[in-house]
């Protein structure tokens, strides 16, 4: 098992280094060109600047129970469909019952988008949501604990 974390917009990278490195786990960052990223414990993996570089490079890497760190419902869906388990920066654990529909709300933003219609972003990040995330990662890492 290794954790895998789409970096271009993943905060509390710290953090996962610093639960990774509690279970002993390889962790890779993957981001491009345009982003400068450091650590002593997680290997960063470079990719060209350009629309799905990261993703491309990351799906071949991805294996069975890998945990995946994403906000990118499409990509979730691919490592979903190669067995690895999937965690969205905000905390919530993508699988194969709320894909479906994360899928299509992604989409209908999509559609909204390019009709003019301006979408609502994220919410800001509180501490219950930084908590929230940094507790499911360790349950998706060690589900007795």
């Amino acid at each position: 098992m290794k954790i895998i974390v789409d970096g271009d917009a993943c905060p509390n990278l710290s953090q996962i280094s610093d639960i990774a490195s509690d279970y002993n786990l390889e962790m890779l960052v993957f981001t491009d060109y345009s982003h400068n990223m450091n650590d002593c414990y997680y290997k960063v993996i470079k990719c060209d600047v350009g629309s799905d570089s990261c993703d491309l490079m990351l799906i071949k890497v991805v294996d069975k129970e890998d945990i995946v760190i994403t906000q990118d419902y499409g990509l979730s869906a691919l490592c979903l469909s190669k067995g690895s388990k999937v965690l969205n920066p905000s905390g919530l654990i993508v699988n194969d019952f709320n894909i479906d529909g994360l899928l299509m709300s992604r989409f209908s933003s999509a559609k909204l988008r390019k009709s003019g219609v301006r979408t609502k972003g994220p919410s800001k990040r509180t501490n219950d949501v930084v908590n929230k995330f940094l507790d499911n990662l360790v349950e998706l890492i060690d589900p007795y604990q």
